[in-house]
């Protein structure tokens, strides 16, 4: 089931010339519960990509559906808040809060009301994080650590769809590996539509499907009839 189309959709800078586009004819559907991997070199255009679906930049040309409706006429607040998780390369974590609260902070805006903390001890100890780790200010984790928290505070909304960039470039290989698998368990037990943007075309085969961006376009589209599991997979 479709949950996110796009139609025909381009962007360009405010101050940019007419035909100077980042992105440029964007057609593409993501289904419910499927894994993707948005692959392409630096300046291909998956970052914008990834601020347009996440509704971080609405200027754009054509149309973007959320199940059906125009996110530009959506509720952009509540879309961010409960229905997308997002992992940025930057963390984007609360310096002055320590990890549970940071991933506690996003159960609280998408309102859950109970187990919290519980929940949130949880997610820590699937990204790799046990509960020494809990009380500890951001600041005094190191940058694989905080990829870990921003990973759990995606996941613990339980949104439908999880938009991960580069989220195991801060990582050893080992806890990449760890963090891969648990996004293909999400997209197949929880039936969330997982999205990762990477430079490590070696992870292609885990996904459902790869799309290849090249100068603004999504340049190609592979389709995996049979995704292989991420302990398969070695680069």
């Amino acid at each position: 089931m479709s949950i996110l189309k796009l139609k025909n959709v381009s962007y360009r800078y405010k101050d940019a010339k007419k035909d100077e586009y980042v992105l440029k004819n964007i057609d593409y559907e993501f289904c419910t519960g499927k894994l993707y991997v948005i692959k392409g070199k630096s300046g291909s255009g998956k970052t914008t990509f990834l601020s347009l679906i996440s509704g971080l930049e609405t200027n754009y040309e054509g149309s973007i559906l959320y199940k059906d409706k125009e996110l530009k006429k959506t509720n952009l607040d509540k879309y961010r808040n409960t229905d997308i998780g997002i992992v940025f390369q930057s963390y984007n974590l609360l310096p002055s809060l320590t990890a549970i609260e940071n991933i506690m902070l996003s159960m609280n805006i998408n309102g859950m009301k109970t187990k919290k903390r519980e929940k949130a001890l949880e997610l820590m100890k699937s990204v790799g994080l046990d509960e020494s780790y809990a009380n500890r200010r951001i600041l005094k984790l190191s940058g694989g650590e905080q990829q870990r928290v921003a990973i759990a505070r995606a996941i613990a909304k339980n949104p439908k769809l999880l938009l991960c960039d580069e989220p195991t470039g801060a990582l050893d290989y080992k806890t990449g590996k760890s963090i891969l698998k648990l996004l293909q368990e999400m997209a197949r037990k929880e039936k969330m539509t997982v999205a990762i943007i990477t430079h490590n075309g070696a992870i292609a085969p885990m996904a459902d499907k790869v799309i290849h961006f090249k100068n603004g376009t999504a340049e190609k589209i592979e389709i995996n009839d049979n995704p292989i599991s991420i302990d398969e997979i070695e680069w």
